[in-house]
């Protein structure tokens, strides 16, 4: 739109043109045809003169020498002339590249203009849509303005209500108080009833959980033939199991006296157990946890310190928590843990006895 409007000005007004032109030109280029028109009259002049030299030549040489030589200053002053309208040529052209680059910046002036409508257009839109949403709210306060006055004298009612029931409960505080230290008697008389039982109750659960991994741990043990489908071992409370594991410790023997801590002492296992050199040592417990697999792994290397090819395994109904279970995996431990099997405690199993 503002691209028309310039055009129609152009078109219809003779000062905005001049202005235009002015403030597109330079003061140099606005005087070039003056100084062209100038120059045209120099050159006329300068043909006239060299008109009447010929023509003088032929009356005397000396004349002719004195023309001459302002022929050849004419001659330079021509050369100099033709530099000068070279240079001239080149202004000409660099203002014209400079005002087909003002054309091209003029062009994005408008188009940015047209931008700019557009933004303001829409932002008009926008601050009319604001309007109706701030008049919704300037409604909605004054509603809520009406509500909270009603509310305001709800309530005015209900602290005079308030105090009312106040002072029923002050008379009321003093039955209480009394019913509260009774009741305070009997709570501290119960406490000291629940404690004895909750007493009671744990050292039941540990008995029965205790008694639970004794049975477990005796039915392991007497089954261990056929868990391992063969193979021969047992308890280290055993006489012959004592005695294997001492012809196996000789070695460590022999190099003076072991100081071994429980955590690491295969006599403390709860099954040793083995087919041909391969020896396993077996921690039982109803939930397998961290420590047992611990212990395992300690007893197992200290056979393997004295040669021997041992390596721990944990037997149990369930794992204590997932945690157990990932300590068993990265520490290379076998287990049998309800109905699942490791890779090692199944190859074991499938070993041929000798």
């Amino acid at each position: 739109m503002i691209r028309e409007e310039i055009l129609q000005l152009l078109r219809s007004d003779q000062a905005f043109r001049e202005e235009l032109r002015r403030q597109l030109l330079t003061e140099d280029l606005l005087a070039l045809p003056a100084r062209f028109d100038q120059l045209t009259e120099v050159v006329r002049e300068l043909a006239e003169a060299v008109h009447n030299l010929a023509q003088a030549q032929q009356r005397t040489e000396e004349v002719l020498r004195r023309q001459g030589e302002q022929i050849e200053r004419n001659s330079e002053q021509i050369r100099a002339l033709i530099e000068a309208q070279r240079r001239t040529e080149e202004v000409l052209r660099r203002q014209g590249e400079q005002i087909e680059r003002n054309s091209e910046q003029i062009q994005a002036l408008i188009e940015a203009q047209q931008r700019t409508e557009e933004v303001l257009r829409r932002q008009g839109e926008q601050i009319e849509r604001n309007s109706e949403q701030i008049r919704a709210f300037i409604e909605a306060q004054q509603r809520t303005e009406e509500v909270l006055r009603r509310q305001g004298e709800q309530i005015e009612r209900n602290s005079q209500q308030i105090q009312a029931l106040i002072e029923a409960q002050c008379r009321t505080d003093a039955a209480i108080q009394s019913l509260t230290e009774a009741q305070q008697r009997t709570e501290a008389a119960l406490r000291e009833t629940q404690l004895e039982l909750r007493a009671l109750v744990n050292w039941q659960r540990g008995e029965a959980g205790r008694r639970d991994g004794e049975q477990y741990e005796r039915e392991t043990l007497r089954r261990a033939f056929v868990l391992f489908n063969g193979g021969q071992g047992g308890s280290p409370e055993q006489l012959a199991i004592q005695q294997q594991l001492g012809e196996w410790l000789k070695p460590l023997l022999r190099q003076g006296s072991i100081d071994l801590k429980p955590d690491q002492d295969p006599f403390l296992a709860d099954l040793i157990w083995w087919k041909g050199e391969r020896v396993a040592v077996v921690e039982i417990s109803t939930q397998v946890n961290g420590y047992d697999v611990y212990r395992a792994v300690n007893r197992a290397e200290t056979l393997r310190q004295a040669g021997v090819q041992a390596f721990p395994v944990v037997i149990g109904k369930e794992w204590a928590n997932e945690e157990s279970q990932r300590q068993a995996y990265n520490e290379r431990v076998e287990w049998k843990v309800g109905a699942d099997l490791s890779d090692g405690f199944l190859a074991f199993r499938q070993a041929a006895s000798p």
